[in-house]
């Protein structure tokens, strides 16, 4: 799976799917998609507040909805609140160009704010790890292009073109945490923390390494080290591998008719509060997603 962009709505097309879903993070792309500002901030005040995870880029998307809402009080409240968490993409904070963050910057209380944002930034900087960062980002691009390239030929044999890229990947990889341990967002930033984890989904040819890493992330995820959702994912990898239904069903197999098919998944009835709380979309919307992705019909 390749990188969700930072507030994109485009990578979240499926979003509508869930409208019929509890509220979500999705539910609330959806509405801020339909300009719902404060139906938008609403939905994510209160996921926040029950300490729901969202994906990339959803904690700007708190801020942008409540600030776009006319509420930049709470908008400015939610900035101080994450800044030390790590969560936030600080470049976009100060630069991208939304209704809502176009307002808190033309707000008087504005310099005072990116004040705080700019020594925060100066604070991971002086934490990060930019060299093991760039080689993380650089691996992630080669493992994209063997991917998309699997795909593009219609998957199935070609996967095992992805191989070589994966394995020297992975091989890589189990040197850097032996030495210094889990490369986390605070270490090598979102992007990075996110390239490691790609490198351990894709190495599924040692599932001893990717039961290590899950336990790594798992205990990286406590303290927002790690995305919840990336945690779910290799947790149905790692449970697949080892024989088990999974837990999340983000795992898809192809069928013999060419569709994609949801692996064995524990308790369905319960599948989509689990993936709410994981910071996952609904099912529905996923299978749409992977079928838009994959270009294949997926049940």
């Amino acid at each position: 799976m390749t990188r969700a962009g930072t507030l994109t709505v485009a990578l979240f097309a499926a979003a509508a799917a869930a409208a019929a879903e509890p509220p979500s993070f999705f539910t609330a792309l959806d509405s801020y998609g339909n300009n719902d500002y404060a139906a938008c901030s609403a939905t994510l005040s209160d996921l926040h507040a029950q300490g729901i995870p969202f994906p990339d880029g959803g904690d700007l998307l708190l801020i942008e909805c409540t600030a776009a809402a006319g509420d930049h009080t709470a908008a400015f409240a939610y900035v101080d609140a994450l800044l030390a968490s790590g969560r936030l993409p600080l470049e976009d904070l100060r630069t991208k160009q939304r209704p809502g963050l176009n307002a808190l910057r033309a707000d008087p209380a504005w310099p005072a704010v990116l004040q705080r944002v700019i020594a925060e930034e100066k604070k991971h900087e002086a934490l990060r790890d930019a060299p093991l960062r760039q080689a993380l980002l650089a691996r992630e691009a080669e493992d994209q292009t063997a991917q998309h390239a699997a795909i593009d030929a219609g998957g199935g044999d070609a996967w095992q073109q992805t191989a070589p890229v994966s394995e020297a990947n992975a091989t890589w990889l189990k040197a850097v945490i032996a030495e210094k341990g889990w490369p986390g967002i605070r270490r090598v930033g979102r992007d990075g923390a996110k390239a490691a984890w790609l490198i351990v989904q894709h190495a599924d040819h040692d599932p001893a390494f990717q039961a290590q890493a899950l336990a790594l992330m798992q205990n990286a995820a406590k303290t927002g080290d790690a995305d919840a959702a990336d945690v779910a994912l290799l947790t149905d990898r790692v449970l697949i591998a080892q024989g088990k239904p999974q837990r999340y069903g983000t795992q898809f197999t192809s069928a013999a008719d060419g569709v994609m098919e949801l692996q064995p998944t524990e308790d369905m009835q319960t599948l989509d509060a689990r993936r709410r709380a994981a910071g996952l979309q609904p099912l529905a919307a996923y299978k749409a997603m992977l079928s838009e992705t994959y270009g294949k019909p997926v049940r």
